[in-house]
């Protein structure tokens, strides 16, 4: 059982340095967080028009409002997978602003097997993150951001959980009154890192450290009353761990010796989005994103809707975004209900 485990656990946790960028740590963080900027591909580092997003931005937390929204949302997913996000801001007069979130993901019910392939019961694996950041307007165009991100992932019952702390800048700049430019650097420094000395029981085991890729973001908005057009371009600063085996031939006798190295690399994306305001209770929303440049087959794409219910108070809006993954490796369906409190 321990054997498949440590299998299963690289799968989700690290892949190799040569693959897609979802295949290193943090990747359910990276899915995306809510209906409406799911619907439009993520492309959120400068949108306004959907109010504060500070998780693809912590200078969106400046933004001023008169009420405190809350978001919630639920996605069903494919291989028995979760994400759930909660989310709520507050102005902190008389020019700053914060926002906190939580999320939640996971996969359920792993077959667990023996060495032999015998079943042996089922495990489940959980990541949570909760997320603050601070804005504040440093003038009528400009505003800032920190956010803090406390990572934390349960992946086994034999293995200690672990904690990860993130941290992301962001700056957001008014062109003039229909374009945005943002920028954000997001997950500095988080990492997660294991150590399965106590799992398979044997001394010589050592800790294990997977990085969540650095993110870089660059983003531009042009929004109008009714519509709004958006893309972001973002580098990830991805960092592995290479293991180099070499035989030496000592005293007649072959040696094995081992040699940890770190390789870099990165990976370049593009999202695309749009919004339409088709109705003052009704918007439709769209999305394209590619998450390697240099792999034109990686497209994924999204589309989904704001229904604006007809209520005064709260004011409740349901929201729906469907999701075509990166690599068209399976569906998304993201639904979100938002109120004004």
């Amino acid at each position: 059982m321990k054997l498949i485990y440590f299998i299963l656990l690289l799968v989700i946790s690290t892949g190799s340095v040569f693959s897609q960028s979802g295949g290193f740590a943090g990747a359910p963080q990276r899915i995306g967080y809510g209906s409406s900027a799911l619907g439009m591909g993520n492309a959120m580092t400068a949108v306004t028009s959907n109010g504060a997003l500070a998780q693809y931005n912590p200078a969106h937390s400046a933004l001023f409002s008169d009420y405190i929204p809350l978001n919630l949302s639920v996605s069903s997913l494919s291989y028995d997978r979760i994400h759930q996000t909660f989310g709520t801001s507050f102005q902190l007069p008389p020019s700053a602003g914060i926002t906190v979130g939580l999320l939640r993901s996971g996969i359920s019910d792993f077959d667990s097997r023996t060495v032999s392939g015998y079943p042996n019961g089922s495990f489940d694996v959980s990541e949570y993150q909760l997320f603050t950041a601070f804005g504040i307007r440093l003038s009528d165009k400009l505003n800032a951001g920190f956010g803090f991100k406390l990572n934390y992932a349960d992946y086994h019952d034999d293995l200690d959980s672990e904690t990860s702390v993130g941290i992301d800048l962001g700056f957001l700049y008014k062109i003039n009154s229909h374009i945005n430019f943002g920028f954000a650097i997001q997950d500095m420094f988080a990492e997660y890192r294991w150590n399965s000395a106590e799992l398979y029981n044997q001394n010589e085991s050592r800790n294990v450290i997977n990085k969540f890729p650095t993110r870089f973001k660059w983003g531009l908005a042009y929004q109008r009353e009714n519509y709004t057009v958006a893309a972001d371009y973002e580098i990830q600063a991805l960092s592995s761990e290479v293991t180099t085996e070499e035989i030496f031939i000592s005293g007649g006798r072959p040696v094995l010796i081992s040699s940890i190295s770190e390789l870099k690399t990165n990976v370049q994306q593009i999202r695309l989005g749009g919004s339409w305001k088709a109705h003052e209770r009704f918007t439709l929303r769209g999305g394209y994103n590619l998450p390697d440049l240099s792999d034109a087959d990686s497209w994924g794409a999204s589309s989904g809707f704001s229904l604006y219910l007809p209520f005064d108070k709260l004011s409740p809006s349901i929201g729906y975004a469907f999701v075509l993954e990166p690599n068209r490796v399976s569906n998304m369906h993201v639904f979100s209900l938002s109120l004004k409190l």
